[in-house]
């Protein structure tokens, strides 16, 4: 499977490409029925013909069926293709290879003898052949008619949600581009292509891509309500050593011992979000994650609340430490174990969240009317 090099990956919309009346010589003179169609919806026709082309011939590879049974139905199919695809031309910028590439793939499946003429005989080995060669072309057209309209729509999606809000790529486009890898190919694409998406931070690990504020002045509340969350964090476990309730456990000279924990507990959490990162990187083949110095205030707008829901629940693990050991086993290396420990069981709930947003798909795609 061929993956598309960076110079391949749609910066503009879409609709600066031209809609066409296809050639002559392919409709045999006929109208087409989606004449004046946008360029967006004459794509997304073109994968749901491929697709169910594909699911004809995979029906035929596994003997439920043969081509000739299809044949007038094959046979329409591509005249449907061939109307679609000449309709489609390029305007001359960054999509006039990857256009070039489907008109290509759609003469490399007409040219092929069990599309040309469905009826023909071949033998089961030479039929078995054909089949696997235009599986592996269907699977290149939703490839590229996903690099085209994907971008677009993500960015259309992420304009209508709050910051913070996740879009899960592979549960959302799962029936437009059906292969893990190929969906992979184009989310790692979008990861490193700076500015396609807008407004959208492209999690290529997690298969998430979460939504910012382009708003600075947002951005920066972001900041200052992370800041202010920390200082009340600080203000708390100090505050823990002047309290006075009956038999509280805590006084005074406990003061440094608490500061000292806090402060493990927090490089806990640190180290253990940096061993993550770590790992990513490997199974990256030790390509560093694609994160900016200017983009932290993008991520932190983005994940406000998750820092907040990790601060929180760091807090109440360092005075479960406390409370349930005692504050004389607060220790710099307990407590740095406790953060480490913390920062774990908090990815596990997170990873809950992400799970809950895939039952989500369905109602997003209705509600935007995708």
């Amino acid at each position: 499977m061929t993956t598309p090099p960076m110079s391949r990956i749609p910066s503009p919309p879409p609709d600066q490409l031209t809609v066409g009346a296809p050639p002559p010589d392919e409709l045999d003179g006929e109208s087409p029925a989606w004449e004046g169609a946008g360029l967006a919806s004459l794509l997304r026709e073109l994968r749901a013909e491929v697709q169910d082309l594909q699911k004809v011939l995979e029906l035929v590879a596994s003997g439920q069926t043969t081509m000739a049974s299809y044949a007038p139905y094959v046979t329409k199919t591509m005249r449907d293709l061939a109307g679609l695809v000449g309709q489609i031309h390029d305007g001359g910028g960054d999509h006039s290879d990857t256009i070039r590439h489907l008109h290509n793939l759609y003469k490399q499946m007409k040219d092929n003898p069990l599309l040309k003429d469905p009826a023909t005989e071949l033998s089961a080995q030479e039929q078995l052949h054909q089949l696997n060669i235009l599986n592996g072309l269907c699977r290149e057209v939703m490839l590229w008619v996903g690099y085209l309209t994907i971008p677009e729509r993500l960015n259309s999606w992420l304009a209508g949600a709050r910051p913070g809000y996740y879009i899960p790529f592979h549960d959302v486009f799962a029936n437009e581009v059906p292969n893990f890898d190929d969906r992979v190919a184009i989310l790692n694409s979008l990861a490193w292509s700076p500015e396609v998406v807008q407004g959208g931070l492209v999690d290529a690990d997690s298969g998430l891509i979460y939504k910012y504020s382009q708003s600075p002045a947002r951005r920066l509340v972001s900041f200052l309500l992370l800041a202010v969350a920390g200082g009340i964090a600080v203000a708390v476990v100090a505050g823990a050593a002047y309290l006075r309730v009956p038999s509280w456990p805590l006084s005074p000279s406990h003061l440094s011992a608490l500061l000292i924990g806090w402060g493990a507990v927090l490089a806990g959490v640190v180290v253990h979000v940096g061993i993550g990162t770590a790992k990513r990187m490997q199974s990256q083949r030790g390509r560093p994650p694609v994160l900016s110095p200017g983009d932290l205030p993008l991520l932190v707008n983005a994940k406000v609340g998750q820092l907040l829901l990790k601060l929180l629940l760091t807090l109440v693990g360092f005075f479960g430490l406390v409370f349930a050991a005692g504050v004389e086993q607060v220790t710099p290396m307990n407590a740095f174990l406790v953060g480490y420990a913390l920062d774990s069981v908090v990815e596990l709930f997170s990873s809950s969240l992400e799970l809950r947003a895939s039952a989500r798909v369905a109602a997003l795609k209705e509600q935007l009317g995708r």
